[in-house]
């Protein structure tokens, strides 16, 4: 009756317009929006993976990334010629230091496939560690994260104290770096079939 009559009468509620958010903030929604996809949390990275075109040979997709500081460590650079898992040397290292800090990107809303994928891309004279991080331009506020950080017993494999140099990593080693990674995201693509595709992948081949 009047009441219902009122009802549809009655002015739209007037929208509100969302506020901009931080950095800080567009990195907490980002990993909560995540979370439910069964994201393993944020991750701090500060050489090869620093780059967004690093990351579509491996995953496809150029994930969410923010400028962001760590202290308490430094940048070293892994000597070239020294054979690892992920290439010739010549990549980013990361060691302690109650005196350095290190900026990077902070990446989030990794699916568990992904970052599976990114473990396996990242050499074997890494270890994952606990840190905290703050966004590039805030003054409060750290984010707990993980990051990549060198092994101790492979500290001879560095290049001294010399920090590790973009432009030449870019000139010298990236385009190796994307082919592995292209080459790794092909290989979990295999693994990650049913026999039956498998077989169907083989069939289709031989037809050729």
């Amino acid at each position: 009756g009047a009441s219902a009559a009122m009802e549809l009468g009655a002015a739209a509620p007037t929208p509100r317009v969302r506020p901009p958010m931080d950095a800080a903030a567009r990195v907490a929604e980002t990993a909560a929006q995540a979370a439910t996809l069964g994201d393993w949390g944020p991750i701090f990275v500060y050489g090869s993976f620093s780059m967004p075109q690093a990351w579509m040979p491996l995953l496809g997709r150029v994930p969410e990334m923010t400028a962001a500081t760590l202290r308490g460590h430094v940048r070293r650079s892994v000597r070239q010629g020294i054979w690892c898992a992920s290439g010739f040397g010549g990549f980013a290292a990361l060691m302690e230091d109650p005196d350095g800090f290190v900026i990077g990107q902070l990446v989030t809303g990794l699916r568990p496939a992904e970052r599976r994928l990114l473990d396996h891309a990242v050499d074997d004279g890494f270890e994952l560690a606990t840190v905290k991080v703050r966004s590039l331009g805030e003054t409060i506020g750290d984010l707990e994260c993980v990051t990549y950080r060198w092994r101790e017993e492979f500290e001879d494999a560095l290049d001294g104290e010399k920090d590790w140099d973009i432009e030449v990593y870019m000139e010298e080693h990236l385009d190796e770096f994307m082919e592995l990674c292209t080459d790794m995201r092909k290989s979990h693509d295999l693994e990650s079939l049913s026999d039956e595709d498998l077989k169907a992948r083989m069939l289709s081949r031989r037809r050729r």
